[in-house]
């Protein structure tokens, strides 16, 4: 990132757009598990469990994923569901190990991000 790039003087304004919250994350899965063809009670303790997995890997990589990663772990949640297989936390977290290596945000960025969600102007 260089910091010459948002020196003062260079815009009026900046404006901070967040990635989607746990709710948005749901409904992605939700989305994707609606061409599934599968009993709606599996559809939603399926929910249930990404709610839950999401909730407690929140602070270390959920809320880091923009929202085509959310999508693509939504979609490969669903490809789990699809197959007959339930979804379980030990599925979630080996898919998000895999996704990890290409996050748009990891490392000190992380940091960085975390500090910058306090910096807006309504």
């Amino acid at each position: 990132f260089d910091s010459a790039i948002i020196r003062p003087g260079r815009f009026d304004m900046q404006l901070f757009v967040g990635t989607p919250n746990l709710e948005s994350r749901v409904i992605q899965l939700r989305n994707q598990l609606a061409a599934v063809p599968i009993q709606q009670s599996v559809k939603e303790e399926t929910e249930q469990v990404f709610r839950s997995f999401l909730s407690s890997v929140w602070d270390e990589d959920a809320m880091f994923f923009n929202y085509l990663e959310g999508l693509q772990f939504a979609s490969a949640c669903a490809d789990v569901v699809a197959t007959g297989n339930p979804l379980t936390e030990e599925r979630m977290a080996a898919i998000v190990k895999a996704q990890a290596v290409v996050m748009t945000v990891r490392g000190q960025v992380r940091e960085e991000y975390r500090a910058s969600m306090g910096l807006y102007r309504l």
